[in-house]
């Protein structure tokens, strides 16, 4: 009977401790549909920047994304994301609801697979021969 007492206990808390450190994710539209049911939830929330990214003078960063033609304002407050950080760029925030506004602590950038070298073509380059091959 203790076993299955103790058994019980270390379930109960390891569901708990999983549940916890669960971070769901929701597209735009998703998430201004659900805003109540996540009112102070951390989530993460994915879709494509619309608004030109500005910086006020406290450093916050702020921009706008769509999903499904849904828009949401973000407010970054955070490490300032990369360089691939521009309008019309997919991203996924992650942050919770402050009032009408999603406040994101991390941004995540989508990019394509597909790479281009710099320089591509640069036969000026040691060991590159014409169109960028090595001969």
């Amino acid at each position: 009977m203790l076993i299955g007492s103790v058994v019980l206990v270390l379930g109960f808390v390891l569901f708990k401790a999983l549940s916890s450190a669960s971070v769901y994710f929701y597209n735009v539209d998703e998430a201004i549909e659900q805003k109540a049911e996540l009112a102070d939830r951390t989530f993460r929330m994915q879709g494509v920047v619309v608004s030109e990214p500005s910086t006020d003078a406290t450093g916050v960063l702020s921009f706008e994304v769509s999903f499904n033609d849904v828009n949401a304002e973000i407010r970054h407050i955070g490490e300032e994301p990369t360089d691939l950080f521009e309008l019309g760029m997919p991203v996924v925030v992650e942050g919770r609801w402050n009032g009408r506004v999603f406040e994101s602590t991390q941004i995540l950038i989508k990019h394509s697979e597909t790479y281009v070298a710099e320089n591509e073509g640069d036969s000026s380059r040691p060991g590159v021969g014409e169109n960028g091959v090595l001969p």
